[in-house]
């Protein structure tokens, strides 16, 4: 499995408000700001599956090196709370899109 099937895949959503402008009619706020958030969230997930991998991977290093594992599980310790702040993150952003009103 390469990191194309592990990452997810995110979009610039700036060709098709740029074709409804030059059509003449100005993107919706609301629409926009759902779609901001929603790339947001994306991007945040993201970010936690990277540090996840970061984590598990200096894990195994801890592993197979004795003399620095104990900088290896520190590293991998600041990962996971990294991780653990970006799916925070994530869930603020998909709580706030789940609102019709996107507030």
């Amino acid at each position: 499995m390469g990191s194309r099937d592990r990452a997810l895949p995110l979009k610039a959503r700036g060709s098709r408000r740029t074709a409804s402008v030059r059509g003449g009619e100005l993107p919706d706020p609301a629409e926009r700001r759902r779609e901001t958030e929603e790339y947001a969230r994306q991007a945040m997930v993201s970010s936690a599956r990277a540090h996840d991998r970061a984590a598990n991977l200096l894990e195994r290093m801890a592993t197979s090196d004795p003399e620095e594992a104990e900088l290896h599980l520190q590293s991998a310790a600041r990962h996971r709370m990294w991780a653990k702040n970006d799916r925070k993150l994530a869930e603020q952003y998909a709580t706030r899109s789940g609102d019709p009103d996107g507030l």
